[in-house]
């Protein structure tokens, strides 16, 4: 209940410099040959104990002034989806400029926020044939993530290798010490964002108060 409240809140402040983008999109969504839905792609490719090579459809790019709030600094997220790529995301809060970056990685969180996946840099859900659970593809202290990001945050890519999964029942294997193997993730993805939308500091802000006002305090 809480990441749902939280994804509620998120989106009702950043309502007001979304509008404006909503309708720029609603406007130009006649199908051809320059549509947002046909230049806003992206391509995944994941190496390791899941393999998959394929396209998706960006469903949103924003950048906010940078900072540790969850509308802050530079997000992608595709179309939530329900085959092979269920979720992703990508966030860099220190962008401010085009470039390069290397930011630090989770320890293994998996919570996931709405559509700009605040969890963490790099947010992947895949799914899995004959199971009804799709399997997180998650960060850890060993993780190499390198996100690039160009032409005002119209494109992007980001290699990464030593991501990880949580232990699910099937990595169980009570025969055998110890009962459960890691999985071990490696890949690439690139996207091209149709338009970039752009979120006010007012709106950042008051992003970042609204989540601390619901974090516990311990």
């Amino acid at each position: 209940m809480r990441a749902f409240t939280l994804a509620a809140i998120v989106l009702v402040v950043a309502c007001t410099s979304r509008e404006s983008a909503s309708s720029r999109e609603s406007a130009a969504s006649v199908s051809g040959p320059d549509s947002p839905s046909k230049l806003s792609h992206g391509h995944l490719q994941l190496t390791g104990d899941a393999t998959v090579d394929t396209d998706f459809a960006v469903g949103q790019c924003s950048i906010g002034p940078p900072g540790d709030g969850p509308l802050n600094g530079y997000h992608m997220s595709a179309k939530a989806g329900h085959g092979t790529l269920q979720l992703l995301s990508i966030a860099v809060k220190n962008y401010d400029h085009d470039g390069s970056f290397t930011p630090a990685v989770d320890t293994g969180k998996v919570g996931l926020t709405g559509k700009h996946g605040v969890s963490g840099p790099l947010s992947m859900m895949i799914g899995r044939e004959n199971s009804t659970v799709p399997l997180p593809v998650i960060t850890r202290p060993e993780s190499h993530l390198t996100i690039t990001i160009s032409e005002g945050g119209s494109r992007g890519t980001a290699q990464f290798s030593e991501l990880t999964s949580p232990i699910a029942m099937e990595d169980i294997e009570i025969r055998r010490h110890p009962h459960t193997k890691g999985k071990t993730f490696a890949g690439s993805l690139s996207w091209r964002c149709a338009s970039v939308e752009r979120v006010d500091t007012a709106s950042t802000a008051a992003a970042k108060g609204m989540l601390k006002g619901l974090t516990p305090v311990h």
